[in-house]
């Protein structure tokens, strides 16, 4: 898939399932709306082990990677090994009941600093036939 009918996809799956948009610039492509997002987004797919297939600029930098480094990388690394139950359940209700809000937990970067998620909210990607492909999240608030 290439990356901006996976955008529209992240996107068109917030609105529906939040109620409201992303808060993307309207005055720029879909690419670089999301780029310029002063709030970390990535996403993963529905692979048995989940793997990152976007981030934004902002996640790059709060988990201090490149794109290609954070690209194909499992999820489950952005998670210390003793919060990985936690992070589980995480994505186990968002795929029930599409989406959470006002998520908080640690997070890892790849220097194995930690980080502190304040405000987040994890929602189901749903393609254009409906069908499950992923999960995403947008970072509004973190702390060290």
């Amino acid at each position: 898939m290439n990356i901006i009918s996976h955008l529209e996809i992240v996107k068109n799956s917030y609105r529906k399932l939040i109620g409201e948009s992303l808060p993307l610039s309207s005055n720029m492509n879909l690419i670089e709306a999301f780029d310029e997002c002063i709030f970390p987004i990535a996403s993963h797919d529905n692979s048995d082990e989940p793997l990152f297939n976007y981030a934004n600029k902002a996640a790059l930098l709060l988990f201090k990677m490149t794109y290609e480094q954070m690209i194909g990388l499992p999820s489950k690394v952005s998670a210390l090994s003793v919060n990985q139950e936690e992070r589980s359940f995480l994505l186990k209700q968002v795929a029930e009941h599409g989406f959470i809000q006002h998520y908080q937990g640690k997070r890892v970067a790849s220097d194995q600093s930690i980080f502190h998620i304040q405000d987040a909210t994890v929602w189901n990607l749903m393609n254009l036939d409906q069908k499950f492909c992923g999960q995403a999240v947008i970072i509004f608030k973190v702390l060290p």
